[in-house]
């Protein structure tokens, strides 16, 4: 269940940056630049690219951990309560930082240089790659400014301590602040398509 989860967070983050990448890929095409003078607006447009990066992150977290019952005999079926809210909130949060990256870049190469070195480096202290257990004290507080870190506990918490919901209130909330900052920042950021 642990290197279920840290996969699927790693993957969960490089499926969303792809996905909002097709902002800048609009900008390029000038589709944004027409979806810009319709009544949509920027943050209708952010919200609504956000929602399906959400839905299809939970889409494919849940493919990869159904798999890893299947295959590996993760009991998905057991843990569904705590699998689906902490799946919901880590792709939401994925999402959001997927757009703040796209809104910060100006080209499709440049955004997946950028994602590439952000999310392995968070991936590698944030125990998707070595649970955080194995490293060093130090190591594991400076895992804690990761995203992956969070969501891998909250993971953690329901499939291998079987603990209930309310136990992910610390990894939920940290989740769900870093969606909603990372979106406000994206929509910040975005301000510059709107000034075209």
């Amino acid at each position: 269940s642990m290197y279920a989860a840290g996969i699927a967070v790693m993957f969960l983050l490089f499926a969303a940056v792809g996905g909002a990448g097709t902002l800048l890929e609009e900008e390029e095409s000038q589709t944004l630049e027409r979806l810009m003078c319709s009544s949509l607006g920027m943050t209708r447009l952010l919200a609504g690219k956000w929602l399906l990066l959400t839905i299809v992150g939970v889409a494919q977290v849940t493919v990869m951990f159904a798999w890893a019952q299947l295959a590996f005999g993760v009991d998905l079926v057991g843990h569904l309560p705590g699998f689906a809210v902490m799946t919901a909130v880590t792709a939401g949060a994925a999402s959001s930082l997927a757009l703040a990256l796209a809104a910060a870049c100006r080209t499709r190469p440049q955004l997946n240089a950028v994602a590439i070195i952000l999310i392995l480096t968070m991936s590698a202290l944030g125990g998707s790659m070595v649970p955080r257990y194995v490293m060093s004290g130090t190591m594991r507080e400076i895992g804690r400014l990761t995203f992956n870190a969070w969501a891998l506990d909250g993971y953690t918490k329901v499939f291998w301590r079987g603990l209930p919901l309310r136990a992910l209130l610390p990894e939920l909330t940290v989740l769900v602040a870093a969606a909603v900052v990372l979106f406000l920042l994206a929509r910040l950021l975005a301000r510059r398509w709107e000034s075209v």
